[in-house]
């Protein structure tokens, strides 16, 4: 009888101890889940902090990158203006005819001796109509029909030219009207090798009545 109950507490406690050791495992395992999955969820909030400021820096490097671009493209239109603006007559005439006819700069000549040529007359020579008031001219001292009449407008560069259209002959053609921006006159007038040139031609160009 003694050892039955013997046997029976050592098998309780035997029972009791595995209880113990199961809570105290599940309790371990619990921890352990705890701290292998808290520090994931930290590392999933950074990535997603750091995707975002990347993302934020991509945003803002593309919007001053627009931003910087606007504002060149601002500043080049004004200084195409502002530059056109400090031309001389002279030289804008130039710029016109290479816009127009550059085969006319085959008539420049540095001999005054020579009558073929390339001429300047200023708007204060053309008296011979209304129309070309305020307008400087290039001209071959030819029929006319080379004539470029010209004047600066704002942004603009207002051109006069014989219409070969208008008439049967040339003694019956009317002037046409062309407008054409600033920026496009500007076009030949970019460059330092181009400006020089330009500038050459202009002093080549004869003063006189058209």
């Amino acid at each position: 009888m003694k050892k039955s109950i013997k046997t029976t507490l050592l098998g309780s406690a035997a029972v009791l101890m595995s209880v113990s050791l199961a809570a105290c495992g599940n309790s371990s395992a619990s921890k352990s889940t705890k701290k292998t999955t808290a520090p994931k969820t930290e590392k999933v909030q950074k990535k997603s902090s750091a995707s975002s400021a990347t993302s934020a820096a991509e945003s803002s490097a593309v919007s001053s990158s627009a931003s910087s671009e606007a504002s060149s493209m601002s500043s080049a239109s004004s200084s195409s203006t502002v530059s056109a603006q400090n031309l001389t007559p002279q030289q804008l005439g130039i710029l016109v005819v290479l816009n127009q006819n550059p085969q006319l700069l085959q008539n420049l000549n540095t001999s005054s001796d020579d009558p073929v040529g390339l001429w300047y007359a200023s708007s204060n020579d053309n008296n011979t109509s209304p129309e070309l008031a305020g307008f400087d001219a290039i001209t071959t001292h030819g029929d006319g029909t080379a004539n470029l009449y010209y004047k600066l407008n704002g942004n603009n560069v207002i051109i006069k030219k014989m219409d070969p259209n208008s008439g049967n002959c040339v003694a019956d053609e009317k002037l046409m009207t062309i407008t054409v921006p600033v920026s496009q006159i500007m076009q030949n007038y970019s460059t330092p090798q181009q400006q020089s040139q330009v500038n050459n031609d202009a002093n080549k160009l004869r003063q006189g009545n058209n």
